[in-house]
Order: C-alpha cells, then structure tokens, then sequence
C-alpha cells in the first residue's frame, strides 16, 4: 500500500472510494499511511441498500434485481462514485 501511496503522490493523482462490505477498511488502510491527505480524496460506507440509493445513487431496480452484492450494483456505485468525487481512480466495493 505504500508504493500505491509513492505512485499516486508521483503521477499527482488522486484516490476515493465506496465500500460496503469491508466498513470502510480500505479507506482506513490507505489513510493510515504517510502522504495519504495528498492523494485520498474521499470515501463512502454505504453498507446499507438505502446508503448505497441515497448517497451513491444506485438506482434502487437494480439492488432489487441484482442485489446489492452484484456485478451491476458494483459498477453502479463506481460510476456515481467518480462523478460525485471526481477523482482519478475510483474504487468500488461491495460484496
């Protein structure tokens, strides 16, 4: 993790996240590293169906079809991720 925190802080690119099953502990990992505050942008815990609809916009058809776990609700929660984040990299977890 520290030579994602070196090669981020290298290329000046900058990190979010949205986590459902791990609570938040990938944005825990990352932050608890020197130079994180240069290239953590972000992170949502949206373990909750209804965190995922309200904060990160997933369309709530899709948890109901798929499910929360799924491939489709995960790159539901990345794209929105980028938009509201505007990152470089987005990272989406769930499942």
């Amino acid at each position: 993790m520290k030579s994602l925190i070196k090669v981020l802080t290298k290329k000046k690119l900058k990190i979010s996240v949205a986590e459902s099953c791990t609570g938040g502990l990938l944005a825990s990992t990352i932050t608890s590293l020197s130079g994180a505050s240069k290239v953590f942008n972000l992170g949502f815990v949206t373990y909750s169906n209804q965190a995922k609809i309200k904060l990160l916009k997933v369309n709530k058809d899709i948890i109901k079809k798929y499910g929360a776990v799924s491939h489709e609700c995960c790159l539901k929660m990345v794209d929105n991720l980028s938009k509201i984040s505007k990152a470089n990299i987005n990272v989406s977890i769930t499942g």
